[in-house]
C-alpha cells in the first residue's frame, strides 16, 4: 500500500498494529490549530493565575512553549496524533505490586498504572512509527504526556474523541480511558481528520462530575487541582492537611472516580489494591525495583508512603494504628515523619 496515495488508511492500519487505538494527522500550517491553541492559551493563563493549579510550577514554566508549538518544533510540518489505552481496562494484565497479605490493610492505586508505564508504551509507538514513515522523515520528535504540547486540544481537533465533561479526551469507545502521543515531522504529510461517532453526549450523562468525591471541578468547568485526588496523591509537595488526608480516602497513587464511570455502563472495580503493611515495613530499594517502569514511579517511593500513612490514618484501625506506629520508630523519611505528625 502507498503510503502517499492511501495515507489515511495506511495510517490507521499501522496504528491498529503498533497497538493504538487510533490516529490522525494535522499540518502545522492548518489555521483551525493556530487559532485553537491562541485560545486555548488564554483559558490555561486564566486558570494558573487563579491558583487552581497547585503546586504544578512546571505549567508555568510550560506556558510559552505549549502556546507556541511553531517555535518548540520549528522543523514541523505535520504532526500524527495517536491514543492507546495502554491496558488501562484490562484486570488481567499484571501490577507491580505483590498481593495483599490476609486481612491487610490495603490502598489503592488508579487502573492505568498497570503494566507498563504508559510514557514508554507511548514512545515505543511513535519511535515505530517513525520508523515506519520511511526515508521521507528525516527529523521527528515525539511526546507524551511529558512535553510542552497541548495534546488533549491537538486530538480533539484531530477527531480522536471529543472532549468529556472531565476536561479529559473521551474516545467513542474507551470513554477517557485513553493517553495521548504526538509526533512532529518534518514532511507535510496528507491531513487526516476524523469523525467521531459517540454513543451518547456528555451533557445527557454528567456522570464524572457527579462522582468526583471531592468536587474538584463542574461539568466541563475547569479543574480545581487542588481539590483532585489525583493531584493530591501524585503531585502536591509536602505534607497533606487533614482536609487533603481526609479527602484522599484510600488511595495512594491516582483516582478512577470521573474515568471509570465513563462510559457510564463500566461497573467492574480496576482499581489496583496495594499492601499497605508491603509498602512501609519493604527495604525503599525494593520498593522501588517493583515499581521501576510503573506509571506510579513518577510518584517514588517517599510519596505513596506518605499517602500509605494518610490512608491508615483513614482508616483508623487497631491494625491500621499499629503500623502507623512501627512506621514512626523506623522511617527513615522527613517527609513520611511530617505527615505523621502534621494531624
Amino acid at each position: 500500500m502507498s503510503k502517499r496515495e492511501n495515507f489515511t488508511e495506511w495510517l490507521q492500519q499501522t496504528a491498529l498494529q503498533l497497538g493504538a487505538r487510533s490516529a490522525a494527522c494535522l499540518r502545522m500550517d492548518n489555521p483551525l490549530l493556530r487559532d485553537s491553541v491562541a485560545e486555548h492559551s488564554h483559558r490555561v493563563n486564566c486558570w494558573m493565575k487563579s491558583g487552581m493549579h497547585g503546586d504544578m510550577d512546571y505549567l508555568q514554566r510550560m506556558h510559552a512553549d505549549k502556546s507556541d508549538p511553531w517555535t518548540l518544533f520549528p522543523f514541523a510540518r505535520s504532526v500524527i496524533v495517536v491514543t492507546f489505552s495502554n491496558h488501562w481496562s484490562d484486570a488481567s494484565i499484571a501490577n507491580p505490586f505483590p498481593a495483599p497479605a490476609q486481612e491487610a490493610p490495603v490502598g489503592f492505586l488508579s487502573a492505568y498504572a498497570r503494566g507498563q508505564d504508559y510514557h514508554i508504551t507511548g514512545q515505543t509507538i511513535l519511535s515505530r512509527l517513525k520508523t515506519l514513515l520511511g526515508d521521507n522523515i528525516l527529523q521527528a520528535e515525539g511526546t507524551v504526556d511529558t512535553g510542552a504540547v497541548y495534546e488533549r486540544l491537538f486530538a480533539f481537533i484531530a477527531g480522536l474523541g471529543v472532549m468529556g465533561g472531565n476536561n479529559l479526551l473521551r474516545d467513542p469507545v474507551l470513554g477517557t480511558r485513553v493517553f495521548i502521543a504526538c509526533l512532529f515531522v518534518d514532511s507535510e504529510l496528507p491531513e487526516v481528520i476524523l469523525e467521531p461517532h459517540m454513543r451518547f453526549d456528555c451533557e445527557d450523562c454528567r456522570a464524572c462530575s457527579a462522582n468526583c468525591p471531592t468536587a474538584a471541578f463542574k461539568f466541563k468547568q475547569p479543574l480545581d487541582a487542588r481539590r483532585c485526588i489525583s493531584y493530591l496523591t501524585i503531585e502536591k509537595k509536602g505534607s497533606l492537611s487533614r482536609c487533603e488526608g481526609e479527602a484522599i480516602g484510600h488511595w495512594i497513587f491516582g483516582c478512577d472516580c470521573c474515568t471509570g464511570i465513563c462510559p457510564p455502563t463500566n461497573e467492574t472495580d480496576l482499581r489496583i489494591p496495594v499492601d499497605l503493611e508491603w509498602l512501609l515495613r519493604s527495604p525503599a530499594s525494593a520498593v522501588s525495583r517493583a515499581i521501576k517502569g510503573n506509571a506510579c514511579a513518577y510518584a517514588g517511593v517517599t510519596r505513596l508512603r506518605r499517602n500509605a500513612v494518610v490512608v491508615l490514618k483513614n482508616m483508623n484501625t487497631p491494625r491500621a494504628n499499629n503500623l502507623l506506629e512501627w512506621v514512626g520508630k523506623n522511617t527513615g523519611s522527613d517527609l513520611v515523619r511530617r505527615q505523621l505528625e502534621s494531624w
